[in-house]
Order: structure tokens, then sequence, then C-alpha cells
């Protein structure tokens, strides 16, 4: 088990922004987060990232419980690697995509410190496994928005973190950046497969073979979890929105539709 939480809660200035939050993952799990915008997705996300705590019940991050001696929010982060849309934007343009990539031993905005060889080795090797050998000495700046999406991914790899957090990491691509990125995905999953992969997105186009479980968030509650197939339903999702619609699946890919 890398995490759990057991009757979860956040409230914050009178509102609930989680509520009897139930939810464990475990070694090489791939997890959809799925919801509409104010599901409390991005609390959730700041939960297990150690940015927020819960207001009610208990949350346990890789063996250390917030509260208790031997926990730090520090610990906590050096067993996740992150990739955002926000974070892409936080980088330079004028950055190297090495450095960019060797940032993330250091979990810093930029490269700071001197790396070793052994680091730049590595480096050049998390390239190489996303197809980006060839843009490691380019400006960030010049990369398609896809292409910056696959240099975060290589730096959230470097520290090779049991669990990776992707927040909509496709927003903004368009069809052909959006195949590549879940290729990408397919990669890692193959890599590394004890790392586990939370991935949190609006469109369920994104899901693909490679993930194992769904987690349905509507109004800070968990509507629905469990084995992709047993969650992914028209029923689950028509109460997820509440209006009625019929879901399709084709070769490991979904598409959603309004009846």
């Amino acid at each position: 088990m890398l995490f759990s939480i057991q009757q979860g809660a956040k409230r914050k200035s009178g509102r609930t922004l989680l509520a009897d939050i139930n939810w464990q993952v475990n070694e090489g799990e791939c997890w959809l987060i799925y919801g509409l915008n104010g599901a409390g997705k991005t609390t959730l996300l700041n939960v297990i990232n150690a940015y927020d705590f819960l207001t009610a019940g208990e949350i346990q991050l890789f063996g250390m419980v917030p509260g208790q001696r031997g926990y730090s929010a520090h610990h906590v982060r050096e067993h996740i690697g992150y990739v955002s849309g926000s974070l892409r934007d936080r980088f330079s343009e004028g950055e190297i995509v090495r450095d960019v990539v060797l940032s993330g031993i250091f979990k810093s905005i930029g490269l700071y410190e001197q790396p070793t060889e052994a680091q730049v080795v590595l480096a050049r090797e998390m390239l190489v496994l996303l197809n980006m050998r060839a843009f490691e000495t380019q400006y960030f700046g010049l990369l398609s928005t896809g292409e910056q999406q696959r240099v975060l991914l290589a730096r959230a790899l470097m520290n090779q973190p049991p669990l990776l957090i992707l927040d909509e990491p496709a927003n903004g691509l368009d069809f052909v950046g959006r195949e590549q990125l879940m290729a990408t995905l397919s990669q890692i999953r193959q890599h590394f497969p004890q790392t586990a992969v939370i991935y949190v997105s609006h469109f369920i186009e994104e899901v693909t073979e490679d993930f194992t479980h769904a987690l349905l968030l509507k109004q800070g509650a968990i509507q629905n979890q469990g084995r992709i197939e047993a969650v992914l339903t028209h029923h689950a999702l028509s109460q997820l929105f509440d209006m009625p619609v019929a879901l399709y699946q084709h070769h490991g890919r979904y598409q959603i539709v309004k009846v």
C-alpha cells in the first residue's frame, strides 16, 4: 500500500470540499480520477501531495501519518512525481530541456545545483525512454505543449518515485499530442510496472488499456470506485453527470455521448 484515506473530510470557510473519502492506492495500479469542475479533484490531490490537510478522518502516506513522529511533508513529496499544466507554466522558456529534467532530482523549478555525471546520464536515459533525446539541448520554450509535457514526465521520473500524479496532463493538446502522451504513459507503465499512477482528467477519451482502476468524484464525495471496467458504466456516468449518457468502448478506448 502506498497511501490510504479513511473517512477523510475537508472543510474550509464553512464549505465541505471533501466528505467521507475512503480510498487506497497500491503499487502498480493506474487510477483515473474523473469528475466535473468543482468535484474536489484538486483538493484531493493537494491532500495526497501534503500541500493541504484533512480536517477529519485519517490518512497514511508512504508509511507516515500527519502529526505523528517521523512525518514530513517534504519526505512525502520525495515519493511523488508530479506533472500538470500549471507546473509547465512555471519553467522559463529559456531553460535547457536537460536542465528541466535534472531539476526533478532536486524538486526545484530551475537547476541551481551542479548535477553529477551519473545524474546527467540518468536524465539522458529518461529522455531516450520518452523519445525526447533529440531535444536534450534545446530551449524548453521552443517545444510544443505535448513535447513539454513529455519533458516534465521525464523530470518526474528522475527519482523513480513509487507514485506518479498526472493532473490533467492532456489539457491544451491537440489530437496528435494527446495520443503521443497516452503512448508515453504506456511506455512508462511498461518500464516502471511497480509505479502507481493517478491520472486526473475531464475527458473519458484519454482512458486507455493501461488504466486499472477508476474513482468517480462528485461534489466532494466518491460516487464509485474500483476496477475500471466495473466503474465506467452507462449508469454510473449518467449519475455522475445528472443526465443520461451512453458509453461506448472500442479497442480499450472509451467515448461518451448524451442520449
